[in-house]
């Protein structure tokens, strides 16, 4: 059994140089997953110098961790935004992931991307009683948005009450950002950026060896890790599930379940990936434990599991991704949810839009610096669990993060090092393998 995702152990990794002299740019991407080579990509039209770099691999962090679903059906996000918001909002968020979708499936078609794209059947549910009005509803809400549903179930899982939507998607996510590349992209892998200073006409953003000079500067980093008036803490908070692969004949279908806990699987090739047991990064730190809770369900299934690994997906307080300007030609997209490929490639269009001046319908939308007045003092209860995490994270574990001096844990599955507060991780070896640290720790020999 391998202790990577399956995306990660079917791919041979690109390698890209370091930089290791100082430049200059029209434009800094700081972060090499979906949303900074989605930004990439999307610029690659223009005459903008635009530099991208990555403190590890390309896409072998968050993007490489995730179910590789391109979907609209997103368990119960739509409603949390339909309550936050309105029916026109959440019409919006629901059009906006549609059109997402329908682009990466030209791109890839286009761009003749090898990324075993594969259309798949997407069924919701739910066993709850108090839930099947939820789940009607919200059927109800998807046929006015003009999304053709189908009332049926599946006999591999129990599901009560559920429906199933076409036009949705599984592909390797890994194999994808190597096809959005070009050969003279300017990428630059394990440069981590340390420190950003801005003057009158540009930003200096320095590494340890060098510097880089850029117009504008895109944070694309999973977690923003830079000194900012964001109050980060308050928006968002992170989630964390365990995800696994095993070898199955059941074919193009995908299903999650309406609310959390989450169960999720779809289709693979020749398998299945399952995902469960979805909680709080700042809780249930016993990484031993919650593995085997995976690993019971799959008994259950009567899977095998041929990979095992876990992702943090950072989950706001509204329901929308946090995508535009932070501030003066400083941009940023994160906060997906948990629908990462759709929100991550999205952002990618509306960033390079707005450098290039040219309207998207979404802008407005996704604004990181709104602010919703509704769920204001629901946002404490968010920062009260971050701050929680922090507090019982240093009295845990050996090795303490770099990011904010949490305590560490050990985790056997993945022979990482994990940050419960703030989920940046770190190989055996501690080396930074995901934000917000951008540091490695130094391990007792």
């Amino acid at each position: 059994m391998k202790n990577v995702s399956i995306w990660k152990s079917s791919v041979k990794q690109l390698n890209h140089s370091k930089l290791r002299s100082d430049t200059e740019c029209d434009v800094l991407i700081i972060g090499g997953g979906i949303t900074g080579v989605s930004t990439l990509y999307h610029l690659s039209s223009s005459n903008l110098k635009t530099i991208l770099v990555e403190q590890n691999k390309i896409g072998w962090s968050v993007t490489g961790n995730n179910t590789g679903k391109l979907n609209y059906l997103q368990n119960d996000l739509i409603d949390k935004i339909r309550k936050n918001y309105n029916d026109e909002v959440a019409s919006l968020y629901l059009k906006s992931q549609i059109k997402t979708i329908n682009n990466i499936v030209k791109t890839i078609k286009d761009k003749k991307i090898d990324c075993d794209l594969k259309k798949v059947n997407t069924y919701l549910y739910t066993n709850k009683e108090s839930e099947a009005i939820k789940l009607m509803n919200l059927r109800v809400f998807l046929e006015k948005n003009g999304i053709k549903t189908i009332k049926k179930s599946l006999d591999y899982i129990d599901n009560k009450y559920s429906f199933c939507a076409l036009d949705t998607y599984v592909l390797n996510p890994i194999k994808l950002l190597y096809g959005l590349i070009r050969v003279n992209d300017y990428i630059y892998e394990d440069t981590c950026i340390r420190k950003i200073i801005k003057n009158q006409s540009n930003f200096v953003c320095y590494t340890n060896e060098c510097k880089i000079r850029a117009k504008w500067v895109i944070l694309a980093s999973h977690y923003p890790y830079f000194n900012i008036p964001f109050l980060f803490p308050l928006k968002a908070s992170l989630e964390k599930s365990y995800i696994s692969f095993s070898k199955s004949n059941i074919n193009n279908i995908s299903l999650i379940n309406y609310s959390s806990p989450f169960k999720s699987f779809a289709s693979y090739k020749n398998g299945l990936i399952y995902l469960s047991n979805n909680h709080s990064s700042c809780n249930k730190v016993d990484e031993s434990k919650n593995f085997n809770l995976l690993l019971n369900d799959l008994n259950k299934l009567k899977l095998s599991p041929l990979n095992l690994w876990s992702n943090i997906d950072i989950m706001t307080s509204d329901g929308l991704p946090y995508i535009g300007v932070l501030k003066e030609k400083m941009l940023i997209g994160t906060g997906y949810n948990t629908w990462g490929l759709t929100n991550g490639f999205l952002a990618g269009k509306i960033l390079s839009d707005i450098i290039l001046n040219r309207n998207n319908e979404y802008i407005s939308l996704f604004d990181p610096n709104r602010f919703n007045q509704k769920i204001f003092w629901g946002s404490f209860i968010n920062a009260f669990k971050s701050i929680s995490g922090y507090i019982s994270g240093l009295k845990m574990g050996t090795y303490t993060c770099p990011h904010m001096g949490c305590k560490l844990i050990y985790n056997r599955f993945e022979k990482t090092w994990d940050c419960p507060c703030h989920g940046s991780r770190f190989d055996e070896n501690g080396k930074c393998i995901s934000s917000p640290s951008n540091r490695d720790i130094s391990l007792k020999k």
